[in-house]
């Protein structure tokens, strides 16, 4: 009699089975807390609370009014890079913003950047992905903004800096990579605009095992993504948008310097402009919801370039970062509110349409 074969069923490890967003989240938690930790390693709390203890906060009010204009000149912006779709109102397109901005602080991935182009197609009558295109498309702009006024710090600073009088090698060659970063997917973007056909094919190619539905879904998708990028061909609006992401990002600077201002720290214009620009690319970096941690990093890393010592440097940082996320999300609350949206429901919705 022949012995029974027993089949044994091995189960890959339950993690194999962890979606990919969920992967994504725990690696952003993780790293804003190692650089949490590097952040307050060795923070003297009692020097912080004399700090902003002698901190003159009226300084906040102007940051204040700066912060929203910078809002407003994105609204203004977004309309132009829209022109080619639909002529939409501002006063429609800056709420949606503000929704889009509240959700990237209170939700991971930042799916505030999905959600805003959610709630401007809803409301405008347009395809969600060509809102999307528009919204990648405005990013790109905001890089390329920023590494221009990373240039002008340099000019202006000089050998101004506190480490051996001269940039130190890490921030050229972020100089570098965000010149390449940014120039790369503006070309990506436009190639993709000029050769829709093409781009057609190769994705048909490239996912040709999908079945049939999914791959119709997703080509039309593309088609109507690449409609929002139809902004490139105009060279006025292309123009308008660069200078205008241009002032968007000469505010942002303005609040930080304002900032400095209310903690009695001694930098210059150019130098809080080097301090946000630091700051806004520094975020880039995945993290949890709000830019925990990210923000703080380089904050700090920014302002030991002046010889801010690090106490001081954290305790602006926290000032800021609270500043920031406080008037985000209660101007995206109050967008909520006037559009009768609810977030949790905006954010099933867009599950729902980009599965």
């Amino acid at each position: 009699m022949s012995p029974k074969l027993v089949s044994v069923r091995i189960r890959p490890p339950a993690f194999l089975f962890m979606r990919k967003s969920n992967l994504m989240v725990i690696a952003g938690i993780l790293i804003s807390i190692i650089l949490l930790y590097l952040a307050f390693r060795q923070f003297d709390v009692e020097e912080s609370k004399k700090v902003l203890k002698m901190a003159n906060y009226y300084w906040l009010f102007p940051a204040v009014v700066t912060y929203f204009t910078g809002f407003l000149l994105r609204g203004i912006r977004w309309k132009y890079i829209l022109l080619p779709i639909k002529k939409c109102k501002i006063v429609s397109l800056v709420p949606a913003i503000f929704i889009g901005f509240m959700a990237n602080n209170v939700l991971p991935l930042r799916l505030g950047e999905l959600i805003r182009a959610y709630v401007n197609g809803k409301k405008e009558n347009i395809s969600k992905s060509s809102s999307f295109a528009t919204i990648i498309l405005e990013r790109v702009f905001d890089g390329l903004a920023l590494v221009a006024l990373l240039l002008v710090a340099f000019l202006l600073l000089g050998t101004g800096l506190s480490t051996q009088q001269s940039f130190p090698q890490w921030l050229k060659k972020l100089t570098y990579v965000a010149w390449a970063l940014f120039l790369s997917l503006l070309g990506f973007l436009y190639i993709m605009m000029r050769t829709q056909e093409l781009t057609a094919r190769v994705i048909k190619r490239l996912l040709s095992f999908l079945k049939e539905p999914v791959l119709d879904k997703i080509l039309r998708l593309t088609r109507s993504f690449i409609e929002g990028l139809d902004v490139l061909r105009q060279r006025r609006e292309i123009l308008t948008v660069s200078f205008l992401s241009l002032l968007v990002w000469s505010l942002e600077g303005t609040t930080f310097y304002l900032g400095t201002k209310a903690l009695n720290l001694s930098l210059s214009y150019p130098q809080a402009y080097l301090t946000m620009v630091i700051v806004a690319l520094g975020v880039i970096v995945p993290s949890s919801p709000g830019f925990v941690g990210v923000y703080e990093y380089f904050c700090i890393t920014a302002l030991a370039l002046f010889a801010i010592d690090k106490t001081r440097a954290l305790s602006y940082a926290l000032l800021m970062h609270l500043f920031q996320f406080t008037l985000i999300v209660g101007l995206g609350l109050l967008s909520l509110w006037s559009e009768d949206l609810s977030l949790w429901r905006l954010k099933e919705e867009v599950k729902s349409y980009s599965s």
